[in-house]
């Protein structure tokens, strides 16, 4: 390995793991940072570049078989990583990795085919439970996932510690304009895109029947849920029958029963 040690913390080769407790979740830059043994180690042998590490030295070893000769493995000690991160870190290890471009919503065809199910996360802004729905939804077989811009950015640190790394499996889709992709869709038919509301006239969850026509599973906003016109430009809408008195789920638990209920039939054998 490269190890390199540095016991300065103003040193300008740690600058991208500083004020780590500030980041701007909306701010999707060239780097994104990993947190934890198990994330960093999910980031080594995924899909992107690792750019460096930062490890305390009892921390080495788990990198050990993992990382490539040329990546630089800033050796500090505990408090150099409390300085440059802004807080008491005691994960001992962290990386930087560089993005992938999101893929273009047209090319969302490329990964039509009969029996395939999508998450379309539309204003999610909650970090756990957009964490959380990636980590659902990797579970259940699912790593395509459509966002739009207002949604937080799913390779943020706190998203891929919720996520436990499953978003970096994900291949994400740039849906730059929501309502306008929805409406052509609700022509061309390629996608049954089932929306979740909490709408009086919605479709029982377990009553919604749904073949072997590509399915996208649109969850909205928190607060607000799914805006009306995207709903009504949805192949379905559907909802969770709740006891009296309760009228809502949190996002992260309502995806997961809905992930869940429409891939059960795609995930038992000879079905």
């Amino acid at each position: 390995m490269n190890v390199i040690p540095i016991d300065d913390p103003t040193d300008e080769r740690l600058d991208p793991y500083r004020d780590l407790r500030h980041e701007d979740v909306g701010k999707r830059g060239p780097l994104f940072i990993a947190e934890g043994i198990l994330v960093v180690q999910r980031l080594i042998v995924s899909k992107y570049n690792v750019q460096s590490v930062l490890a305390e030295s009892i921390r080495v070893g788990d990198l050990e078989g993992l990382i490539d000769e040329t990546t630089p493995v800033y050796l500090v000690n505990r408090s150099v990583i409390r300085d440059v991160a802004g807080f008491n870190f005691h994960r001992g290890l962290l990386a930087c990795g560089h993005r992938l471009k999101f893929s273009s919503i047209e090319t969302l065809d490329e990964v039509c085919t009969p029996g395939i199910t999508t998450l379309a996360a539309i204003s999610i802004n909650d970090i756990e439970n957009l964490g959380s729905l990636l980590r659902t939804a990797a579970a259940l077989g699912i790593f395509n996932v459509v966002l739009n811009r207002r949604t937080a950015d799913p390779l943020c640190r706190r998203v891929l510690r919720v996520s436990m790394g499953a978003a970096l499996k994900m291949r994400f889709f740039d849906l730059h304009q929501p309502l306008q992709w929805f409406l052509a869709n609700q022509t061309d038919r390629r996608w049954q895109t089932i929306a979740t509301t909490l709408a009086p006239d919605s479709v029982p969850i377990e009553h919604v029947k749904c073949g072997s026509q590509p399915k996208m599973i649109v969850m909205g906003n928190e607060g607000e849920g799914l805006p009306i016109s995207i709903q009504q430009a949805c192949t379905i809408r559907t909802s969770i029958p709740m006891a009296a008195g309760i009228d809502s789920l949190n996002v992260a638990v309502a995806g997961a029963i809905a992930l869940y209920e429409f891939t059960r039939k795609d995930r038992r054998p000879n079905s």
